[in-house]
């Protein structure tokens, strides 16, 4: 997408982290941002910060999805680009993972992609001109992390749904980035603040090393990273910092493996 100023983003999960780097990064771009987050005291400050537009959205819910994509289009009369980043974690083996871990994660980082694609993609497909959809993955979308089985599981997930987008919707003009970083500066430690109580909280959280605040990659960053991909319509971007450079011989080993056991 050529042209940003003037344009509609709508950022899930931007009340902090990527999705704050994301909002900050296309806003300087001048786009109108829509910032739609669970927690709205957080989507409201970013909102002030940004002269964008705070929406409160729980991703789980269709029928709030639903909400959120008839509130902007009444608002604006298009979306341009829609960016799915809200995102959660546990860490453990997987066979210590109970039934509501597996439902609390596959519901936010699974199905709170496909209630966004729902809600906004056939409204986007009808409107005119370009349009773009950024999907927040992860580096553990390309390989497994140890103790990450559940959270890797849905972001593989998000890399397959990015890459069928990405065939599918190339005669409509909407491009598609799938974003699979190393660790971030956000507050993923902290995800099971918004976990439903009917989602037992079994109080496991990711390594450490997943998140650690030293050496990681900072969103504000990130999102200009974003925003130049969405620009150059690039399919995948691997933001790595020195720190996390281990994974590039993990992803080569694996798409190496995956070669050899070809017939």
């Amino acid at each position: 997408m050529k042209e940003l100023a003037g344009k509609i983003a709508v950022i899930t999960g931007a009340g902090s982290g990527i999705g704050l780097g994301m909002a900050r990064a296309f806003a300087g771009a001048g786009m109108h941002v829509v910032i739609a987050d669970i927690e709205l005291e957080a989507a409201e400050k970013a909102a002030r910060e940004l002269n964008g537009t705070a929406l409160r959205v729980d991703v789980t819910k269709p029928e709030d999805v639903a909400a959120l994509a008839d509130e902007v289009y009444r608002r604006f009369g298009a979306v341009h680009l829609l960016c799915n980043n809200a995102g959660v974690a546990v860490g453990g083996l997987m066979s210590d993972m109970t039934y509501d871990d597996w439902r609390w994660v596959v519901s936010v980082n699974v199905l709170g992609v496909s209630n966004c694609l729902t809600a906004f993609l056939p409204r986007m497909k009808a409107q005119d001109g370009e349009a773009h959809i950024v999907n927040t993955g992860s580096v553990a979308g390309l390989v497994s992390v140890p103790k990450m089985g559940i959270y890797a599981a849905t972001k593989y997930a998000v890399v397959a749904m990015s890459e069928a987008l990405r065939v599918e919707l190339e005669p409509d003009n909407i491009g598609v980035t799938v974003v699979c970083p190393g660790s971030v500066r956000t507050r993923i430690l902290e995800a099971h603040r918004n976990r439903p109580a009917d989602l037992k909280d079994t109080n496991v959280a990711p390594p450490a090393t997943f998140s650690d605040p030293v050496g990681t990659i900072d969103p504000d960053q990130m999102g200009l990273q974003i925003r130049d991909a969405v620009i150059a319509n690039q399919m995948y971007l691997v933001p790595l910092t020195e720190d996390n450079k281990v994974f590039i011989p993990m992803i080569k080993n694996r798409f190496d493996a995956i070669l050899e056991a070809l017939p």
